[in-house]
């Protein structure tokens, strides 16, 4: 699990660069549990995990933010792309024993 978080934040910090919205705009499941949260540097990051399924997850983001501009994954990884505004954000979704990962990132 640290791997996958280790590697997630690599990835996103060199792929962002700004956001004026902050993770504030992107609404948690009920049962979300914070790991960990990078809010005052760019870009903008926050991890945790629910005990809802990849696809549950997902349907609820659906609900929330409405159709994601792309979708890429299956039933075990899945990653969202949403726009709002000028800002862009990014969900990854990873199955880990019973429980889902998510990875939030806002970038400009």
């Amino acid at each position: 699990m640290n791997k996958l978080i280790r590697a997630t934040l690599i990835i996103l910090t060199f792929t962002a660069f700004s956001s004026d919205a902050g993770l504030s705009s992107v609404p948690l499941p009920n049962d979300f549990k914070s790991t960990l949260q990078i809010a005052d540097d760019y870009p903008l990051v926050q991890t945790g995990y629910s005990a809802q399924s990849v696809t549950d997850v997902a349907k609820f983001y659906l609900l929330k933010l409405g159709e994601p501009q792309l979708t890429r994954g299956n039933n075990t990884r899945m990653t969202l792309f949403y726009a709002s505004g000028s800002d862009n954000i990014r969900i990854s979704l990873y199955a880990n024993d019973y429980k889902t990962e998510i990875a939030i990132m806002v970038t400009k």
